[in-house]
């Protein structure tokens, strides 16, 4: 077997860091719809639990129709239940446990390429090996980012890093206005490369 080029390692190293922080995106989104999604459930569970024992009179009182509260409240428990069993069907807090368990399995590869780097910002070839073995060990045992949102999550992981570098420059600017500079930015280097294609046929 050929000995792992630098250029390879290189690579392994800044595909370990993206791939670390796209999963860091997707288990903070999965967590943040979980909780989200546990939170109106049990809200819902404690309004039907009250509106169960609420008299006539307290829905007359809110200029509501007795027969029709008890309609609507009904129509509600079935649109929560059905709310529960797709909650079921999606598994969103095993997608986040996926990914979080992904994204430790991932930061300690990418932990691991920054112990084993020399001075000169380079890994030793006898390095390299345990590199490359930690590297596919972990894209063979952790959950894969799903294709169909690669892309998008591939940009978002990129700006985050692109605004990161750019706070750093500017501490006291809003990241906000970083951001909307950031895009601005790469909008007019775009339209700008585009053009130049063009030209070149």
């Amino acid at each position: 077997m050929p000995p792992i080029s630098a250029k390879e390692i290189d690579r392994q190293y800044r595909v370990a860091r993206q791939t670390l922080g796209i999963h860091g995106l997707l288990r903070d989104r999965f967590a943040l719809k979980s909780t989200i999604a546990e939170i109106i459930l049990l809200l819902a569970s404690v309004i039907f639990c009250a509106a169960t024992f609420a008299a006539d009179n307290v829905y007359r009182t809110l200029g509501l129709s007795p027969a029709a509260a008890h309609i609507g409240l009904g129509l509600a428990s079935i649109l929560a239940f059905a709310f529960s069993v797709t909650l079921l069907v999606v598994n969103w807090r095993e997608a986040w446990a996926d990914h979080r368990d992904a994204a430790r399995r991932w930061s300690h590869v990418v932990q691991m390429f920054r112990t084993l780097r020399d001075d000169d910002r380079a890994w030793p070839e006898n390095a390299r090996d345990q590199l490359n073995a930690e590297y596919w060990e972990a894209a063979r045992t952790t959950v894969v980012i799903p294709e169909n949102r690669f892309n998008s999550l591939k940009r978002r992981y990129l700006r985050k890093v692109a605004i990161s570098e750019m706070s750093s420059t500017y501490p006291a600017c809003p990241t906000v206005l970083l951001a909307l500079l950031l895009r601005a930015r790469h909008i007019l280097r775009a339209l700008k490369n585009s053009t130049d294609d063009q030209d070149g046929y």
